[in-house]
């Protein structure tokens, strides 16, 4: 299987690859994929092999030592397709997008884009009688990864004394500005709940350094931060440990929906129909405007569908969750 690119991509795919084992238990069964989604699939477990993908030839040459005589592409990309067809995988299978229908051997037409993105692969498996999985995505917790993670708490003062107030504000996206909800307002939110008496921490990945000063620095109290040092199953396993994580439509938010913890999401430029967190209690915010959602990387306006989501609204979306029973 080619897998997507994204971390929240790829955690929408699980169930695909659930599906896929399922269906042939007893073939084998990889993943090529980019670092951070290999981790994701390796903690999974349904895939026996995970190969990072290292270049077009070197991945080409990866599939055809294999001989594998499938290649599921869930990436509607023309590269993606590239290397199982360099391989000569006998049968590869995709949608016709992005002008790469010759390098496919099953090109479909591609699904209407009214249903959550979970089931755009569908149409996918059942394409050679695979029976889709229903079931939202599930990441299971390495017992390492859960131990790096407790020491991340640790280090940061938020350890299992304070577990039970714990929330996680995940002010990135990977895709665009656009997705964020501005990073005054995570840094408002987080002096707020650290005033009603809960553990608010500021939660990264790569690159997203100067984004997490710019939060703790309009919160005007001391957030720690989380997962400078961490991989993505390692921050799963610390989104885990939350009972409540704040976040955009970004890769963080499928990461807690997939372990199970309440979410609060918000939305502006995407549509939460069709890449909402699901598996998880949640509770998405939006400030739907003229122009929503328009998928761009680029605001031509003022940004107005993620301004005007209040601080006070997100609290009190936060203690909407802390309310609920706990298992």
């Amino acid at each position: 299987m080619v897998a997507p690119n994204w971390i929240g991509d790829a955690v929408m795919s699980l169930p695909v690859i659930r599906a896929l084992s399922r269906s042939a238990p007893d073939e084998p069964l990889a993943v090529l994929a980019p670092p951070g989604p290999a981790a994701i699939y390796r903690a999974e477990g349904s895939a026996g092999d995970v190969h990072e993908t290292s270049g077009l030839v070197s991945d080409a040459r990866a599939i055809a030592n294999r001989a594998f005589a499938q290649a599921w592409l869930l990436p509607n990309s023309f590269r993606s397709a590239l290397a199982p067809f360099l391989a000569a995988v006998p049968e590869r299978i995709g949608y016709a997008t992005d002008g790469r229908s010759a390098l496919l051997t099953r090109p479909l037409a591609p699904p209407p884009r009214d249903l959550h993105q979970l089931r755009d692969y569908d149409p996918l498996l059942r394409a050679l009688s695979v029976e889709p999985d229903p079931e939202p995505p599930r990441l299971p917790l390495p017992t390492d990864a859960v131990d790096r993670a407790g020491a991340a708490l640790a280090r940061a003062g938020l350890g299992r004394a304070r577990a039970d107030d714990l929330v996680v504000l995940a002010p990135g996206a990977a895709f665009s500005w656009t997705k964020r909800w501005p990073a005054d307002r995570f840094g408002r939110l987080g002096g707020e709940l650290l005033a009603r008496g809960l553990a608010p921490a500021i939660a990264i990945g790569p690159g997203e350094e100067g984004l997490a000063a710019e939060v703790a620095r309009a919160a005007e109290v001391s957030l720690p931060i989380l997962g400078t040092d961490l991989g993505p199953v390692e921050l799963s396993a610390v989104l885990a440990r939350a009972r409540v994580v704040v976040a955009n439509d970004s890769g963080p938010m499928h990461l807690a929906a997939a372990v199970g913890t309440p979410v609060v999401a918000m939305f502006g430029p995407t549509d939460p129909g069709r890449t909402g967190p699901t598996g998880s209690p949640s509770i998405v915010l939006d400030r739907y405007v003229f122009c929503s959602p328009c998928y761009l990387k680029e605001c031509p306006y003022g940004h107005e569908c993620m301004r005007e989501i209040e601080v006070d609204r997100v609290a009190a979306a936060v203690e909407r969750l802390f309310a609920r029973p706990t298992a």
